[in-house]
């Protein structure tokens, strides 16, 4: 049985794993394809939650020490997504805390070239996780579990939240990328993602209540979106959405860390 056009882009968009490509067909068919696939991010969360926990539990049978676990861990989870949300964090950060203009800014997201915020943000993301999944790892709990499964999830929730919430801050922002993915995407996307993503928060708070903690990740993003957005201008880009993914998988880490 084939799966449904959106989660086929959405896996295709958000993940390295091997999915064919829609054929031009099937994009002439639905020109707004792009938009309503985000109605399906949570899911691809879950797909990759199911792939970190595999991979968890076989590192757990293996007699490496927990910080290579952990590190072999956070190597999947980047090879998974391709680094796609790092490379948006890597210029966010240069465009953001750089004290430049509005002007700037944007060209500054726009420019293939990383400065020195782009890289020390991008160390203390990945050093920060390779850390948390280590401490999370040596507590062998259902604060674990609960991370690999939640900070995927909310993680894409963000993605959906912040593209349909904020307006896109390029001026002729529909020939870029980010502005490409959000033709469609309206407050029907945004509901299915919220309601799906929240009947798997019930479901992991159900199982282990440490789950609640979780919700310190999508609380940052939240709180991340409105002071990005004030430094637009009032509205984000597609560098922004991967940074604010990274920026809550990150704290719902630090949340379940917290909380085992």
């Amino acid at each position: 049985m084939r799966m449904p056009a959106g989660l086929h882009l959405a896996l295709g968009f958000l993940t390295t794993l091997p999915v064919p490509q829609l054929s031009p067909e099937e994009f002439s068919a639905h020109p707004d394809l792009a938009g309503q696939a985000f109605a399906w991010y949570p899911l691809v969360g879950v797909v990759l939650s199911v792939l970190l926990c595999a991979t968890a539990w076989l590192l757990h049978f293996s007699h490496l020490l927990p910080v290579v676990q952990a590190g072999c861990l956070l190597t999947v989870w980047i090879l998974l997504t391709g680094g796609l949300h790092l490379d948006g964090l890597l210029d966010s950060c240069d465009a953001l805390f750089a004290p430049v203009s509005l002007e700037r800014r944007l060209q500054i997201l726009k420019d293939v070239h990383t400065g020195a915020f782009g890289v020390i943000g991008l160390v203390l993301i990945v050093g920060l996780k390779w850390a948390l999944l280590t401490q999370l790892i040596e507590q062998r709990g259902p604060a674990l579990w609960s991370g690999l499964w939640l900070a995927p999830v909310w993680g894409r929730w963000m993605l959906v939240w912040a593209a349909q919430r904020y307006p896109y801050a390029r001026a002729g922002g529909a020939a870029s990328l980010g502005g490409t993915m959000r033709q469609g995407l309206g407050s029907r996307q945004l509901s299915m993602a919220t309601i799906s993503t929240l009947l798997l928060f019930i479901a992991s708070l159900a199982m282990h209540r440490v789950a609640f903690w979780s919700l310190l990740g999508p609380l940052a993003g939240l709180l991340g979106a409105r002071w990005a957005a004030g430094k637009l201008n009032g509205g984000l880009t597609g560098d922004l959405y991967g940074a604010l993914c990274e920026v809550t998988e990150l704290v719902v880490l630090i949340g379940l860390a917290l909380a085992g």
